[in-house]
C-alpha cells in the first residue's frame, strides 16, 4: 500500500461536499510519486521480448477510455490476478512500472490524451478512484498538448529532412516476470 496517496484517497472520501480541494490534492501526490505500475495491453504484448504497452479500456466509466494506473505493485498484483491479466505463456503479469525520471510518466499520460483517453482509473483492485484526465493536467500544471516523446538527434533531423510528423504511441514498457520455475 503507498502510504501518502492512501491518505489522499481517504481525506477524499471523507470530504463529503467539499470535494475538489482532496481531489486536486490526490492527483497532485499521484504526479509526485517516483514509480507508477500501469497496466499492460495483452494484445500489444511481445512475448520475445517481455513488453507491452500501457493499456486503455473502456470496460468503466460508462465506456470512456480510461488509463489504468496503480500506486503500488500490492494493489497492481491483485487487480492482475483477478482479471487473469497474464500473458498467454504465464510468465509475464501485464503490469508495467513506468519510473519517473527514466521514462517521465507526464508523457504517458500526455500520449494517453492524445489517444482519446478521459479518465484515469488509479488502484482498481484497492480502494480505487476515477481521476478526470483533463483535471489531473490541471491539478499539476501541466500543458496535454506538449507531448514529451524520446527521440533521438538523429530522429529528429531526419524527420524535419522528411517533413515528417513524429508519431505519437506509447513506449513499451517491460512486464513482470511472474517467476515461474
Amino acid at each position: 500500500m503507498n502510504k501518502a496517496i492512501e491518505e489522499r484517497k481517504n481525506a477524499l472520501n471523507a470530504a463529503g461536499e467539499d470535494w475538489k480541494e482532496p481531489y486536486f490534492a490526490l492527483m497532485r501526490e499521484l504526479y509526485r510519486q517516483d514509480v507508477l505500475f500501469f497496466a499492460l495491453s495483452k494484445s500489444a504484448f511481445n512475448p520475445i521480448t517481455g513488453m507491452s504497452t500501457p493499456l486503455i479500456s473502456t470496460k468503466d466509466f460508462d465506456g470512456a477510455p480510461a488509463l489504468y494506473v496503480f500506486s503500488d505493485t500490492d494493489t497492481a498484483t491483485v487487480w492482475m490476478q483477478h482479471y487473469q491479466h497474464v500473458s498467454e505463456d504465464l510468465k509475464f503479469g501485464l503490469i508495467g512500472a513506468i519510473e519517473k525520471e527514466d521514462h517521465d510518466f507526464l508523457s504517458v499520460f500526455q500520449i494517453a490524451k492524445s489517444m482519446g483517453t478521459q479518465m484515469i482509473m488509479l488502484d482498481e483492485g484497492g480502494d480505487y478512484v476515477g481521476l478526470q484526465l483533463d483535471a489531473f493536467f490541471e491539478a499539476n500544471g501541466m500543458d496535454p498538448t506538449k507531448i514529451e516523446l524520446p527521440l533521438s538527434e538523429e530522429e529528429i533531423e531526419r524527420m524535419l529532412e522528411n517533413k515528417e510528423s513524429p508519431a505519437i504511441r506509447f513506449s513499451p514498457v517491460a512486464a513482470i516476470p511472474l517467476g515461474r520455475p
